[in-house]
């Protein structure tokens, strides 16, 4: 698993989309997933409240949050290659070896959002898309 800080140049290019997280120093977790050769990055939260996390502290509510994945539509322009981010070391222990769950848990919650996109009349999905940031990105699913 790769740990990456994205650049300013991504949340200047993305200032308007509210669900994305902020926070110029968020570690993001670089998933490069076989999606259309799209790669995708997942931030590292706290405080998450909901089923589509891969924990990395789940007694304080800490992980990988896939309602929060971002795609990459600029790699070398978003990466930044200046800075390492540090992970705190239960959860870099944590994280470690789970690539592969991690990119499952992805696809997984990439399938969801569209199935619920496709179904807006139930509450849950309507929900679901809205907090979700892969509303950013639907033209590239």
């Amino acid at each position: 698993m790769k740990y990456i800080f994205l650049t300013k140049k991504f949340y200047d290019d993305y200032k308007d989309c509210p669900e994305i997280e902020k926070k110029q120093d968020r570690p993001y977790m670089q998933a490069c997933i076989e999606i259309d050769n799209k790669i995708y990055a997942v931030p590292l939260r706290s405080h998450i409240t909901h089923e589509y996390v891969l924990w990395s502290d789940k007694e304080n509510c800490c992980g990988l949050d896939f309602s929060k994945a971002v795609l990459l539509l600029k790699p070398d322009e978003y990466i930044d290659k200046e800075r390492s981010p540090y992970i705190r070391p239960n959860e870099f222990k944590a994280l470690k070896g789970k690539e592969y769950e991690a990119e499952q848990k992805l696809k997984k919650y990439i399938k969801q959002y569209k199935k619920a996109k496709s179904k807006l009349q139930f509450r849950e999905n309507q929900i679901l898309c809205r907090y979700s940031t892969l509303q950013y990105f639907e033209e590239y699913l």
